[in-house]
């Protein structure tokens, strides 16, 4: 049994990179940490996961950032929309520290530009989800587990001076009047009919349908 006095556990689940766009972001590329689920649990999780990721970024205008705690708290996604549109999301344990979570994302913007330089347009052009190659992803997902040992690999400090301070939200924010989360479940390309009936039986058992930490 752990001992009150232990810290939380803190890592990062995802990380997601849009093109920005006002009604549905278009997905370049991914990459998640969602070891110690079983396959249908990836899945669903995986699904959720994304559902969230795209809903904070399409709320995250050009040239800001944003932090939206999750659904009862199980997790933050952090987001950070550039005056360009190109879009990072990352899906954090509650512990994580904000900080590190966009030093790491503005690391990500920096680099997956500069991967792309002579060819935008495969990411500028786009007008549906694809996959982009970019195997630089999975290494900054697995560095910055660790944000105190990241903050020593990666020494350069960069600043994009367009974006304002960190806005903070919950999931509730982002809902319109008379909207609810579950019509927009429904609604949702990125759930499966069954991630979506997980999350109202857990909903109704005032369960948490994953935990982040």
């Amino acid at each position: 049994m752990e001992s009150s006095s232990t810290p939380p556990k803190t890592r990062i689940v995802s990380i997601h990179i849009w093109k920005w766009k006002e009604k549905g972001p278009i997905l370049l590329c991914e990459a998640t940490h969602l070891d110690g689920l079983w396959f249908f649990q990836k899945k669903t999780a995986g699904e959720h996961i994304r559902f969230s990721s795209r809903l904070i970024c399409q709320d995250t205008r050009l040239g800001t950032k944003c932090s939206t705690t999750l659904e009862n708290e199980i997790g933050v996604c952090h987001c950070w929309t550039t005056s360009e549109g190109l879009s990072v999301t990352t899906i954090t344990s509650p512990g994580y520290p904000e900080a590190s979570a966009y030093n790491m994302i503005g690391q990500i913007i920096i680099d997956f530009m500069a991967a792309f330089e002579n060819d935008t347009e495969m990411y500028m052009e786009v007008e549906e989800d694809t996959k982009l190659k970019y195997d630089n992803l999975e290494t900054f997902l697995n560095n910055w587990q660790k944000p105190e040992e990241a903050d020593k690999i990666y020494k350069i400090k960069t600043e994009l001076t367009e974006v304002t301070d960190i806005m903070h939200k919950n999931m509730e924010d982002l809902l319109k009047r008379g909207e609810s989360l579950d019509a927009l479940m429904a609604k949702s390309k990125d759930l499966s009919t069954m991630s979506v009936e997980f999350y109202k039986k857990a909903k109704k058992k005032n369960q948490r349908c994953c935990t982040l930490s």
